[in-house]
């Protein structure tokens, strides 16, 4: 099932699915997109053969490609154990020198990514009260693997100045709406891999693998008063982010573009 036909689904669902009032924007974007692809292909030489990639990605079973569960954090137990830490990968980083560069005139930030992935920038800026619960949010920058099975996406929210980022990360997992089984929001701390955000001042960050995603929050430097989040919307293990040696290979390998790095190896 592709994107379109999950969201044509979503949207028929009773209100109350999160994802139900998006679907129809999401699906017309969508739709844009591969219009405005099928355009470039038409003006091409007669000699080229246009590849035009349709801006979809596979939502299928459970464990797959999938977002914050919408189950409400009453109805979770303590009986619940949060995913172990994500280990460090004994293979090298991602080589990113022939990355292509997007810079977000939204949020005011640079980020690389392959040269054949496909981005959809955000329409507007993201908020905890208006999209913790929305998923996919239109809010993101977002960046579509060749294969349309693995999302990346990037964005930034403004914070109180002091804020510390386990304090805000528990509390933007707990306001997505996620249950404990799927998405622990406790112990973040101790199961979270330290980042330093600009290598030579080693502003503080941090790289939380979750159970159906690994995230990564920093703020300071270049980004003051703001709480920058990238995500890789895959479990660790999953099979379609093996070629890049797991999530959270592939995560750091983004965030390197940024300049932010683990603060040891």
């Amino acid at each position: 099932m592709n994107l379109e036909e999950m969201l044509l689904r979503e949207r028929d669902r009773p209100a109350a699915n999160p994802l139900a009032a998006r679907a129809g924007e999401i699906i017309a974007r969508v739709r844009r997109r591969r219009r405005a692809r099928a355009a470039v292909g038409g003006v091409a030489s007669a000699a080229t053969v246009a590849a035009v990639a349709v801006v979809a990605w596979q939502i299928l079973a459970p464990g797959q490609l999938q977002g914050p569960a919408t189950t409400s954090p009453s109805t979770t137990t303590t009986s619940q154990s949060a995913p172990s830490e994500t280990p460090s990968s004994p293979e090298p980083p991602i080589d990113t020198a022939a990355w292509t560069t997007f810079s977000s005139d939204r949020y005011g930030f640079s980020i690389g990514h392959p040269t054949d992935w496909t981005v959809m920038p955000a329409d507007h800026d993201w908020t905890l009260a208006a999209d913790a619960d929305q998923w996919p949010s239109t809010g993101f920058e977002s960046f579509f693997s060749p294969t349309e099975d693995v999302l990346v996406s990037a964005w930034s929210v403004p914070v109180d100045p002091g804020t510390t980022i386990e304090a805000w990360v528990e509390q933007y997992c707990q306001q997505t709406g996620t249950a404990a089984d799927i998405r622990p929001c406790t112990e973040i701390g101790d199961r979270a891999v330290p980042l330093c955000n600009e290598w030579r001042d080693c502003h503080p960050g941090l790289l939380v693998p979750f159970a159906t995603d690994v995230q990564a929050f920093f703020t300071g430097g270049d980004y003051q008063d703001v709480m920058v989040v990238v995500a890789v919307w895959r479990p660790e293990t999953h099979s379609s982010v093996e070629q890049y040696g797991g999530s959270r290979r592939l995560l750091e390998a983004f965030l390197s573009t940024m300049d932010v790095v683990p603060s040891s190896p």
